[in-house]
C-alpha cells in the first residue's frame, strides 16, 4: 500500500516504530490540541555525551498550518527522515538532562514552534 498524505502504510509505520524502539529513538509531538492545524513531530536520539551536556540528533517533520495534525503521519515522516540521515544535532545542557531528554527536546521545539 502506498503512503498518502492522509493514510500512511501501517505495516511500514509499525516496522519503523519497532526499529525506533530497538534503537532508542524517541518521538515527541508539538501541536495545539484545541486547534489541531499544523504541528511538528520530532524523532531524536542522544549521540554524544560531554561534561556540560550532550548532543541529540533530531529529524523534524512539519505539518502545514492548513492540515489537521496526525501523529501517524508525523511519526512516519520524522522516522524516515531520521533513518535517512536527514538530521541536525541539538545541544542539550546537563541542567535540562536532569529533567528528561524527551522533555528537553519537546521544550526546545515547542518554544521554536510557538515563536513562528
Amino acid at each position: 500500500m502506498k503512503e498518502t498524505m492522509n493514510k500512511p502504510n501501517l505495516k511500514e509505520l509499525a516496522d519503523l516504530l519497532n526499529q525506533a524502539l530497538e534503537d532508542k529513538v524517541g518521538i515527541v509531538h508539538i501541536f495545539d490540541s484545541e486547534y489541531p492545524k499544523g504541528g511538528l513531530t520530532v524523532a531524536f536520539r542522544k549521540s554524544n555525551e560531554f561534561k556540560s551536556g550532550c548532543m541529540v540528533d533530531v529529524a523534524v517533520a512539519t505539518c502545514s498550518q492548513e492540515d489537521n495534525f496526525n501523529k501517524r503521519i508525523g511519526n512516519m515522516r520524522a522516522l524516515k527522515m531520521f533513518y535517512n540521515g536527514e538530521t541536525i544535532s541539538l545541544p542539550i545542557l546537563k541542567s535540562f538532562q536532569a529533567e528528561d531528554i524527551n522533555w528537553a527536546v519537546k521544550s526546545a521545539f515547542k518554544a521554536l514552534y510557538d515563536a513562528v
